[in-house]
Order: structure tokens, then C-alpha cells, then sequence
């Protein structure tokens, strides 16, 4: 992502500094790895430029799919995990077909071999013409559920009017889908489509958070899974800008920094949830603009400077995320009012996202760029630093140091070499 420091006011020595707003008392609250995943497939379906809700409507159907081929209680379920990240690898650059990026996805948010197998084979078709040439019973039939729903969805959604194209779906002879889909798979996706409550249930707004409700029978909420989701995510977007480990640098940076500045351990969690998901929004910039050699145009930065709200439409829908969903947002903005996309500044620009937006700022000056080589720690310390009282909060570059030092202590295999 191009770099963003301009040291508009230069901070003079001596001079009184601006008094940080005071930091809220905030914690991650625990949540269901399902509701995360809901949630954050979303980006999936910006990355693959798919209508919203494409992931959670294609879980859904594929999830019914598979009860309505009497499938057991597992099958159901990783039928509808598979849904969620089937468009997952679309911005993975992992060697075969974007279906094996797509398990790597869900083998880092910690879903079983059955699901990530399931979204593998979900391209798969049952007269052995997809990309890994499995046919009939060798393809999982979660696989076939996901590649039945998502043939709907791409249909309706493509149609513009879902009622129009779900008379047209129902109409369609199972002979025609077979070779794709096998006869039982056929014949199940087509009749799911007839059923009223099913589809008025796939365009239902809150069918993300439902399919998680639905589904979390025995999956107690817990702190562990929102902090490997966001990692996961974070993996996720460095994988497709191609920065391997910059989430994990910024979140560890931003959590030495809340530590060094006196922050309880339940904020610098939360600091450390955000820094992984701060750039999630990335994954609807395309990638021509993302990683473009040579500065942006008015129009690519504009497309650039969406990012921080799409990332935080996505968080905001997960329970118990809405304050991290606001320092996403706000990661870009500056004390001095400059930023983006809402130019607060005093007080109305909380701690977190100063702190944040500093962390994101070093680690990005610590990157190389198609423009230009990467700049050495100590050239980065002084950018900062001509960025103080301006771009950033002096009280935060001040505890830069110190907290540098000990994200690579706490985490010396994300710093290596950096």
C-alpha cells in the first residue's frame, strides 16, 4: 500500500504537546469461530467481486442441500463452512487452482480436514471435468452441495431479480445438471429452490448471523477463536498483497506500544485483534491499484481509501466487535485533521486508532514498495518523527522505541530480518 507520511506541522521541542483522549475501558469479547467466519466472509466476496452475502447465501443453500439428501449432522455442517470460504483462495496465491488456496484459508481458521477437503473439490464436477479430475463418488458430497448453491446464487444474483431466476432454477431438467452435479445433487438443489421458506430465508439481510446461530450447537464463544480468526484474516490479506507477516508485525507493534503507554491487558488485546484485521477492507481494492509501481490517480485512491470502511462494515456484524470495528475505520486518520475518510482530529479521534495508524505506518515504511527500497529502522524512526504532532501523536511516537523492542522480543520470528 503506498505510504501516507506527510509532516504537515512539525512537533517543536518544548512546545505542549496535545493530551491523548483517554483510552476506554475495552476488551475482546468471546465469540463462535463460526460467527467470525460469517462475518468475515464477506471479504471473500469483495475479493472475488460478488454481490454481498454471496458466501453466506451459498453456505446456506449448500448446508440445505445436504439435509435434504439426508446427509448426517457433519456433513451439514462442513457443507456449510465449505460454503463460506469456497471463494476463499480467490486471493491466494498458492500453487494449483484458487480451490487449493481456498483450503489453505480454512485449514488457518482452524476448520477440520473434511471441510478444507470439501472446499478443495468444491470446483469439482461429477463427470471428472474440474480442475482436479475427481469424479462420482470420489468428490465429497459437501463439495457437490457447495457446487450445487453456488450455481443458484451465481444464477440469481446474476439474473438481478431472484424471484425471476428462481422460477427459472426450478424449471431447469435435472438432466442438464447432472454432469456437473451427479443425479441425487441435481435433483436436491432443485428442489431446495422450490421450497418458499428456504429461499426467502437466503435473501434474508441477517442470514449471516443466523447461519451462525443455527449452527453453533455445542461451540461454546471463547477469546482464543476471535484472536485466530483475525490472525487467519491477517493472513489472508498478506497473502494477496503478497507482504508475508505484516498483520502479525502490526498487531504485535500495536500491542508493545498500548503496554509501553500504561494500557490494561484487556485493551492491548484488543489493539492486537485490530492490528491483524486493520487492512481486511484491502481485499476489495483491486489488485492493480493495490500494487501499483507509481503513485495513484485521484480516482485509485479514492478506491485506495474505501478500504478502512469496507474492512469495518465486515467487523462491525461480528458480535461484540463494534468499538474495533471504529478503530478500523479510523486508522487512517490523523490528530491534525487530515486523514481519512472522516478528518477527526482532537478528541474525537480516540487513542486506539492513533495508536494503531502508527504501528501500520512503521511497518509500512519498514516494507519495500514497486517505487521505492525499504527504509532501515533508523530512517523510519525519523519519518515518524517528522510526523509528530501531525500525523502522529507525539506520546505514541515517543513510546515507539521501546515498544519496537519489545514486539520483536515477544515476537522475534515476525521480526526476523525486518
Amino acid at each position: 500500500m503506498p505510504d501516507m507520511i506527510e509532516a504537515r506541522t512539525p512537533y517543536v521541542p518544548g512546545a505542549t504537546a496535545p493530551v491523548l483522549p483517554p483510552a476506554r475501558e475495552v476488551r475482546v469479547r468471546p465469540a463462535r469461530r463460526l460467527d467470525l467466519i460469517a462475518c468475515l466472509a464477506d471479504g471473500f466476496d469483495l475479493a472475488e467481486q460478488e454481490a454481498p452475502g454471496h458466501a453466506a447465501r451459498v453456505a446456506s443453500l449448500a448446508r440445505d442441500i445436504a439435509a435434504r439428501l439426508g446427509l448426517n449432522a457433519e456433513v451439514q455442517r462442513s457443507a456449510l463452512e465449505a460454503g463460506l470460504l469456497h471463494d476463499a483462495g480467490v486471493s491466494v496465491p498458492i500453487a494449483g487452482d484458487r480451490a487449493a488456496g481456498g483450503a489453505w484459508v480454512a485449514q488457518r481458521f482452524g476448520l477440520n480436514v473434511a471441510v478444507q477437503d470439501a472446499v478443495r473439490a468444491s470446483r469439482e464436477r461429477w463427470d471428472g471435468g474440474g480442475p482436479l479430475a475427481l469424479a462420482g463418488a470420489g468428490i465429497p458430497r459437501a463439495s457437490l452441495c457447495v457446487r450445487a448453491a453456488h450455481w443458484v446464487c451465481e444464477t440469481a444474483e446474476h439474473a438481478g431479480n431472484p424471484l425471476r431466476a428462481r422460477a427459472e432454477i426450478a424449471r431447469t431438467p435435472v438432466e442438464a445438471l447432472v454432469s456437473a452435479l451427479g443425479p441425487e445433487v441435481a435433483a436436491a438443489a432443485r428442489d431446495v429452490v422450490r421450497d418458499d421458506a428456504v429461499w426467502l430465508a437466503v435473501w434474508d439481510d441477517s442470514l449471516a448471523a443466523r447461519l451462525a446461530l443455527s449452527s453453533a450447537a455445542g461451540e461454546q464463544p471463547s477469546h482464543r477463536q476471535v484472536v485466530r480468526a483475525a490472525e487467519a484474516m491477517g493472513a489472508v490479506v498478506d497473502a494477496a498483497v503478497r507482504e508475508p507477516g505484516r498483520a502479525t508485525r502490526v498487531a504485535s507493534l500495536a500491542r508493545a506500544l498500548g503496554a509501553v503507554m500504561g494500557l490494561h491487558e484487556g485493551y492491548t488485546e484488543a489493539l492486537g485483534v485490530a492490528g491483524h484485521l486493520l487492512d481486511a477492507g484491502q481485499l476489495g481494492v483491486p489488485r492493480n491499484i493495490a500494487g501499483k509501481p507509481s503513485i495513484l490517480t485521484v480516482d485509485e485512491m479514492e478506491h485506495m481509501r474505501r478500504h478502512p470502511g469496507l474492512g469495518a462494515r465486515m467487523i462491525e456484524r461480528i458480535p461484540g466487535m463494534g468499538e474495533i470495528a471504529s478503530w478500523v475505520e479510523w486508522h487512517h486518520e490523523r490528530p491534525d485533521g487530515r486523514g481519512y475518510p472522516e478528518m477527526l482530529m482532537g478528541d474525537s479521534l480516540p487513542l486506539a486508532p492513533r495508536i494503531l495508524g502508527a504501528a501500520d505506518a512503521y511497518c509500512a515504511l519498514r516494507a519495500q514498495r514497486p517505487y521505492r527500497q525499504t527504509f532501515s529502522p533508523d530512517e523510519a524512526l525519523r519519518l515518524m518523527e517528522a510526523g509528530r504532532g501531525a500525523q502522529f501523536d507525539p506520546l505514541v511516537v515517543d513510546a515507539l522505541p521501546a515498544a519496537l523492542a519489545s514486539a520483536a522480543e515477544a515476537e522475534p520470528a515476525a521480526w526476523a530480518g525486518v
